[in-house]
């Protein structure tokens, strides 16, 4: 047996092993795999898959701390899975802040950090960095830098105080006044403000000019090329469409590059192994993703399925920029982004193997009307990944949004900073806790997509079941994303994975299945 094979046996056993809970021998086997085997691209997305659940404390052994390094910079990992064993390494370090931790300090470039403590503690050391930032001793630059990053990534969504605005005024004067700008200035008024706000002060050269002034151009220059397929005069498509060009959703730096794309087929009857794939393409599917956002749907789905080629369309031409620009960074040529309402698409000509609509139908006037628009874009033999949200799972969301109501929180960038004050104040309120766990939480533009929407609507899996006979399909199944926890309980229940009925009970017993939404696949009837 060859080093791979030897890996592979090795990446297998850990699968194992995380099905029987056993964490620690796990991530052992699976290092020994990775020492034998690095340059194998799967075996870094099971690594991010398994790590992403663990507690870490410092000292940690120095096999764990270099394959969290080496995982940083992967293509195959999305940075967001080593959230929470990072931040959890940095916050254990006793004697000393968080940010002694220099994985730490990589993991803030390219993520938004969802931890309360490491947000207190990057707000109290931001604030202090302001008030010291005219002093003549050597400034921390690694760390302003870091935490610079961050506060862009999350749209500057933390607190600050009116003291903080009076300095950073004066910082943004001297920074427009000096002839040779100190990068810690540049560093630090990053922290509070987008470096594009200083208009054409001389910068030099950094990664915050980069992140903060070079790419958010370039998505200005996109917006010229990005061509106009389909609008409506609806006027909720209208408002949708207002939201997401001042607040393109989601954010995001990196994503994970699938490592090992399949078929339709082949990642059908992966997730399905009982389901009549009858008449399913075997052939690179042709693929619609209709509300592509900023692209990381669509960036995924394009390298999920082999040989695929996508058009994504979305109303925000903001978001499409966005989109486009980090299609480009990746060197992704097989995705073609669009303008459209899916409301303008009923006399579309295109037809396509695979529809993708996830998380969009829920914010039109009429979800059923769109879905039934989309059905009409299949092939013969076409299927549709949807994702809608749960009427179950959305109850703290209702729940934040009577507090919104009652306190009068606009969804300004003021606003929404006193929202989340407010909801982190109500510290008996168990609905409230979990929204202040949510990743949304921690972004400008996610509080807005998650607790101050112009439209929503939410479902129940019997909803569900009423609207996939009026669409003329079937269900095929729910996807989930946690390595099969879900699914095994469910069939510890119940043996028919596609019957919706068994599903809603489900979802009675256990609430938050579905927290953040409904994501389900269904094909043409019968």
């Amino acid at each position: 047996m060859g080093q791979t094979e030897t890996a592979l046996a090795h990446a297998d056993l850990a699968s194992r092993q995380l099905a029987r809970a056993e964490h620690g021998p796990a991530l052992e086997s699976l290092a020994t795999a990775l020492r034998l085997a690095p340059g194998l691209d799967t075996l870094w997305s099971q690594f991010a898959e398994l790590i992403r659940y663990f507690n870490l404390r410092h000292p940690v052994p120095a096999f764990v701390r270099e394959l969290l390094a080496k995982a940083l910079e992967h293509p195959a990992v999305d940075p967001g899975d080593l959230v929470r064993p990072i931040t959890t390494l940095a916050l254990s370090r006793s004697g000393v802040d968080a940010f002694g931790e220099p994985l730490l300090l990589r993991l803030l470039e390219d993520v938004v950090i969802r931890d309360g403590t490491l947000e207190r503690q990057i707000v109290e050391t931001r604030r202090a960095l302001l008030e010291r930032v005219f002093d003549p001793a050597p400034q921390p630059l690694a760390l302003q830098t870091a935490i610079a990053h961050q506060c862009f990534n999350t749209e500057y969504v933390f607190e600050e105080t009116a003291d903080e605005r009076e300095r950073i005024a004066r910082l943004r004067g001297a920074i427009t006044a000096a002839a040779q700008v100190p990068p810690h200035w540049c560093a630090v008024y990053a922290s509070y403000r987008s470096l594009l706000t200083l208009g054409n002060s001389d910068l030099a050269a950094s990664s915050l000019v980069r992140r903060q002034v070079t790419e958010p151009l370039e998505e200005q220059r996109w917006h010229a090329e990005i061509p106009a397929l389909a609008a409506t005069d609806n006027s909720v498509s209208a408002a949708v469409q207002a939201q997401y060009e001042a607040s393109p959703y989601p954010r995001w730096v990196r994503t994970q590059l699938s490592a090992a794309p399949g078929t339709l087929v082949e990642i059908l009857r992966e997730l399905f192994p009982l389901a009549d794939l009858k008449g399913i393409v075997e052939t690179p599917p042709r693929i619609l993703v209709a509300g592509c956002g900023t692209g990381q749907h669509a960036s995924t789905t394009a390298r999920r399925f082999v040989g695929a080629s996508v058009v994504a369309l979305d109303l925000s031409l903001a978001s499409l920029a966005y989109a486009k620009r980090k299609s480009r960074e990746l060197g992704m040529h097989n995705i073609e982004y669009c303008q459209a309402d899916i409301l303008g698409l009923r006399n579309w000509d295109e037809r396509f193997d695979l529809i993708e609509c996830s998380g969009v139908l829920h914010h039109m006037e009429d979800p059923l009307e769109g879905w039934r628009i989309l059905a009409q874009l299949l092939k013969p033999g076409g299927v549709m990944r949807l994702g809608l949200y749960s009427e179950t799972g959305r109850q703290p969301v209702v729940r934040a949004r009577e507090l919104i109501a009652a306190e009068g929180f606009l969804p300004t960038p003021d606003g929404i900073r006193a929202c989340r004050g407010a909801i982190r104040a109500r510290t008996g309120d168990a609905m409230l806790a979990k929204i202040a766990r949510s990743e949304d939480f921690y972004s400008m533009s996610g509080c807005r997509d998650l607790l101050f929407h112009v439209q929503e609507h939410r479902f129940t899996v019997p909803q569900i079941a009423t609207m996939i006979a009026r669409v003329g399909m079937r269900f095929l199944g729910f996807e989930f994303t946690d390595a099969g926890a879900t699914l095994g309980r469910y069939q510890a229940r119940y043996s028919q994975v596609s019957d919706l009925k068994n599903w809603h009970d489900f979802e009675q017993e256990f609430p938050d299945t579905f927290a953040r939404m409904y994501q389900f696949w269904v094909g043409g009837g019968n």
